[in-house]
């Protein structure tokens, strides 16, 4: 009786040092996964406020320089370089500008239940500047634009152009602004909204 006492108490001490070990390694994992995930928003954060200030001095030196496209035609009138870090985290990362199309400036009667709803006129522009990794953990950070009165498109990954152009374009007769983020072959507008 006695060996197997023995036997029963090292199989105790055996157990209670792999739970002993288990959730130190369990802690230590989580300890790291919510640091990453600090170091990555933060980064993500960094990134999206770089883009801001980019697309701010590019849209006030824009607004100043004056330039008339043909019809059908665009006109770059400034450039920006952003130098974007090569990940965060170790993660790859893309950023994308989004432009609101002010989809409730254009909405004027609005009934739901049979009763009128009142809209309020919006004088932002709604657009955002949305930074995510494209690896695990999957985050995402999202900075808005209000003060932006013309749109903003484009998408940065990796290793792309991280160039910001403000353009100057005329559209049937019509000019317009928009500033974009990397590579282009054509401008997405919204022109009208109906029913």
């Amino acid at each position: 009786m006695k060996g197997l006492s023995k036997f029963v108490e090292y199989a105790f001490i055996i157990l209670f040092g792999f739970t002993v070990l288990s959730l130190l390694t369990s802690m230590i994992y989580t300890y790291y996964n919510k640091t990453l995930e600090r170091n990555i928003n933060s980064g993500l954060k960094q990134v999206a406020l770089q883009t801001s200030d980019a697309i701010l001095k590019l849209y006030d030196t824009g607004q100043d320089i004056k330039a008339e496209p043909e019809n059908a035609s665009a006109v770059i009138v400034a450039n920006m370089d952003i130098n974007y870090p090569n990940n965060i985290g170790g993660r790859n990362f893309e950023v994308d500008l989004i432009s609101s199309p002010g989809i409730w400036v254009q909405v004027t009667n609005l009934t739901i239940d049979s009763e009128g709803i009142n809209i309020r006129k919006e004088t932002s522009s709604g657009a955002k500047i949305l930074v995510k990794t494209t690896q695990e953990p999957f985050l995402s950070y999202e900075y808005p634009l209000p003060n932006i009165a013309i749109d903003i498109q484009g998408k940065y990954t990796a290793g792309s152009n991280d160039t910001l152009s403000y353009i100057k374009y005329n559209y049937l007769g019509t000019e317009h602004d928009i500033i974009v983020l990397g590579d282009f072959d054509f401008i997405v507008g919204v022109d009208t909204i109906k029913s």
